[in-house]
């Protein structure tokens, strides 16, 4: 099988795995993928936001020891990878001091975009307060080249983490985009809740409208958990 999983190399595998990134989060179109790259498009401006998150992803990487990036490579098109993740291994509650913001979102210019993307942020980050609150395995990322897709590449990355999950006898947990909900149904997860990215304001100004267009908010994500195997949800 050309299919192989292989742990990626932070070195040599890093520009063409979030290059796959950006070709999964732009077909089809993901608010959330705006929301952590603002400038985007083929000039100059576009070039820079794309190195700009490269960077900004390797540096969080690189600072947290819970995440393991996996990539899937064809190795009957030269090993081009065709897929990744980012597992988080939380052996411990990660979420025992809750903060008003968890992440704020600095790569935004200050004022209104940053309290804007911010918000979206604050959304998506607090209700793990409550629904994370425990050991876990969390599939924090997974895209799939649009070329790729219906390959299987989706199931092998979502297996490595749950053998993780199983050893340790704890949940994996997703939070779900709308595409990927039938692949993460498929592969065993359950559905929980939903949680939305909503930064709907009365007194909205013209910029903080246009990022809403942009962004496609409200953004809903599907909070989705398996088991680990021959023990019960927790």
């Amino acid at each position: 099988m050309p299919l192989e999983l292989h742990p990626v190399n932070y070195a040599s595998d890093w520009d063409e795995l979030i290059q796959c990134e950006h070709e999964a989060y732009t077909t089809p179109f993901n608010g959330v993928y705006v929301l952590f790259r603002p400038h985007r498009g083929n000039d100059q401006a576009g070039r820079d936001g794309f190195r700009e998150l490269r960077d900004r992803q390797l540096a969080w990487t690189k600072h947290d020891d819970h995440s393991k990036w996996f990539k899937v490579i064809d190795t009957d098109i030269g090993n081009k990878i065709v897929g990744g993740a980012e597992w988080k291994i939380f052996e411990e509650n990660p979420y025992t001091q809750e903060v008003e913001h968890p992440e704020e979102a600095t790569w935004w210019p200050k004022g209104e975009e940053r309290e804007f993307a911010t918000k979206l942020m604050d959304d998506w980050l607090c209700p793990r307060y409550q629904t994370m609150n425990r050991p876990h395995v969390l599939l924090s990322i997974l895209y799939v080249h649009p070329q790729h897709r219906r390959r299987g590449v989706g199931s092998m990355l979502i297996r490595w983490g749950f053998e993780q999950a199983d050893k340790m006898g704890v949940d994996t947990i997703v939070e779900a985009m709308q595409e990927g909900k039938p692949t993460y149904a498929a592969n065993g997860f359950r559905y929980k809740n939903t949680i939305l990215m909503d930064p709907t304001k009365d007194d909205a100004g013209p910029r903080w409208m246009e990022l809403e267009k942009e962004m496609g908010t409200p953004i809903p994500l599907f909070l989705m958990v398996r088991p680990p195997k021959g023990g019960a949800e927790k």
